[in-house]
């Protein structure tokens, strides 16, 4: 399994991304519900929204949705004043995702690899298919 950002979600929305050469067929593809809901927010603030909407249904009908529980919530605080304490700051959502990813034990398959490299020391393991 393997955990996709939002930005992979929307490069895939876009047909900027095809999995077919990515993924093994019986390999699962998930996100978290943090980023259902950034996704869910764009697609809303969009000029078509319910057609951004119902793209967004199909793929997340393909995805796995991870939640962000209590697990992950205690990774999160823990994570956050590591952070603050070296003078390292990560938005909090994208904190959340990283947590969701790390208590999982799954690759964060993102674009944004310079942000989330601090986390590495803390066993995120990180992909990029934008690259």
């Amino acid at each position: 399994m393997k955990l996709l950002d939002s930005d992979h979600c929307v490069a895939i929305l876009r047909g900027r991304l095809d999995l077919s050469n990515r993924v093994a067929a019986e390999e699962e593809l998930a996100l978290s519900a943090i980023s259902v809901g950034e996704l869910v927010h764009g697609a809303h603030k969009s000029l078509h929204a319910s057609e951004n909407l119902a793209r967004l249904d199909v793929l997340l009908s393909m995805l796995v949705c991870l939640p962000y529980d209590e697990v992950a919530a205690r990774r999160f605080g823990l994570l956050k004043a590591h952070l603050e304490r070296a003078g390292e700051t990560l938005s909090d959502p994208d904190l959340q995702i990283a947590c969701v990813a790390l208590v999982n034990v799954t690759p964060l398959v993102t674009h944004n690899l310079a942000h989330f490299q601090r986390l590495s020391e803390y066993g995120l393991q990180l992909e990029d298919w934008l690259a």
